[in-house]
């Protein structure tokens, strides 16, 4: 799967300011308050990687002790796992109506493509 435009997704946890751009008029001395991280902001893979762990842990996945980017579940005994990289992941289990429902879910919170089966 793959998060459409991750980085709209991305609040930020801490108030960052900037710098407005050359040729934007305005008073000296302005800077903008950011509300959403933008995207070549250092902290666009953490905010948005904060957003979809709690998305997930709503879903009920635990996240893995020796690898963060890992989240399981076991649903009726079967063991369900997702692998996040940045703003892509991929879905494990051996009951697809699971990866379905689960595909769902996440797409009620962002906009996602279904890239199909990992190659």
């Amino acid at each position: 799967m793959d998060i459409k435009l991750t980085f709209l997704n991305g609040d930020l946890e801490n108030e960052i300011f900037m710098r407005i751009l050359p040729g934007v008029e305005t008073k000296e001395g302005q800077v903008w308050l950011l509300h959403k991280v933008l995207y070549d902001l250092k902290q666009i893979s953490r905010e948005c990687y904060l957003k979809l762990k709690e998305q997930l842990e709503k879903l009920g996945f635990k996240r893995s002790d020796a690898d963060h980017r890992v989240f399981i579940k076991i649903i009726n005994g079967k063991l369900f796992v997702t692998a996040v990289y940045i703003d892509n992941f991929l879905l494990f289990s051996s009951n697809i109506s699971h990866i379905r429902t689960v595909k769902e879910d996440l797409k009620r919170h962002f906009k996602m493509k279904d890239l199909g089966e990992a190659k």
